[in-house]
């Protein structure tokens, strides 16, 4: 059985050193998913991959259309890589804008926006809320570009550093 929700973390901007500080605060087991979505100049998420990788505790992999999304490791996304909900929980399937939050259950996800996120992702990230997710949004003096995290702070979003956004995660989803 997959994944049957997952936490989104959007970042750009600053985005990697932030990547890194939430990964390195999540706990070695977790009853979710994390899929990161940050555009890279170049497409180099096989050395993102490498990266993240030296600081989880959780396994670190490149997305692959067609995949099931499992439990418990840290999955980058490329630009085109969304995910679909199946009998089998989250799936990776090729989409041409990369990935729709609103694809997502709910009650079962989470949305983290890090330094330069988006700003077209704000409302779907607040709708989801509205729904039922945990929404969490970068802030403090490692921010480079705030503006979509300063976004969902102000509709009254958990607003706190990556690691304590890492803290958040795992006081919903953390495993004994």
């Amino acid at each position: 059985q997959g994944a049957r929700g997952a936490v989104v973390v959007l970042a750009g901007i600053g985005g990697p050193d932030a990547l890194r500080r939430l990964l390195a605060g999540l706990p070695p087991q977790l009853d979710i998913p994390l899929l990161v979505r940050m555009p890279l100049e170049g497409a180099r998420y096989g050395n993102l991959v490498k990266q993240m990788a030296r600081v989880s505790p959780l396994p670190v992999a490149l997305a692959e259309p067609g995949a099931q999304v499992e439990n418990a490791a840290v999955y980058i996304l490329a630009d085109d890589t969304g995910v679909v909900f199946n009998e089998g929980g989250l799936a990776f399937a090729s989409h041409a804008q990369g990935i729709d939050l609103l694809a997502l259950p709910p009650a079962e996800s989470a949305v983290v926006l890090l330094s330069g996120a988006a700003l077209m992702q704000v409302d779907p990230a607040l709708r989801l809320a509205e729904a039922g997710a945990w929404v969490g949004g970068q802030v403090g003096d490692g921010c480079y570009d705030p503006a979509a995290a300063t976004a969902v702070v102000a509709a009254g979003m958990f607003a706190a550093e990556p690691q304590e956004l890492a803290q958040g995660v795992a006081a919903r989803w953390a495993l004994a």
